[in-house]
């Protein structure tokens, strides 16, 4: 009789003991396994620099010559400047470099940007469409800010 007891106690601490803690563990790493993040898949970094200098300073020169009458807006999408359909938006990749837009009406007023791509070529035509002034800029070559200075409306 003492060893059927025994050998009951025994049996339900090894069950609290042992069994137990074990189901424990394997269901808290299966959790983690399946629930962990992959960070090392999308690495991400934060730039430093958003602008090489030649930009920077290219902005720096466009935002005084506008002055305070007009904003200069950066890598704007074509489909935030003309309202298009989804279809259309999703063929035009477009982003343009520099956008100048008044302060009182809202208006865009010009767009300074480089078209050398096939693919921006074809967005040309919609400026001249709209009558919106239109200059043209090569990255990483020197630019003309008289060029400019003559191509904002007064």
């Amino acid at each position: 009789m003492i060893t059927s007891v025994f050998l009951s106690y025994a049996f339900v601490y090894s069950v609290l003991f042992i069994v137990v803690p074990f189901i424990l563990v394997i269901f808290i790493m299966t959790c983690i396994k399946f629930f962990k993040t992959d960070t090392e898949e999308h690495a991400i970094k934060f730039k430093k620099m958003l602008f090489d200098t030649q930009s920077f300073n290219f902005l720096k020169s466009l935002k005084a010559m506008v002055g305070v009458k007009y904003d200069v807006c950066c890598n704007v999408p074509i489909d935030t400047v003309f309202e298009m359909d989804a279809q259309t938006a999703a063929e035009n990749h477009t982003r343009l470099d520099y956008v100048v837009i008044d302060h009182d009406s809202s208006e865009v007023k010009l767009v300074i940007s480089d078209f050398s791509q096939q693919d921006d070529a074809n967005a040309k035509s919609l400026f001249e469409k709209f009558n919106i002034k239109l200059v043209e800029i090569v990255r990483g070559k020197p630019y003309d800010m008289q060029m400019l200075k003559l191509s904002l409306p007064v």
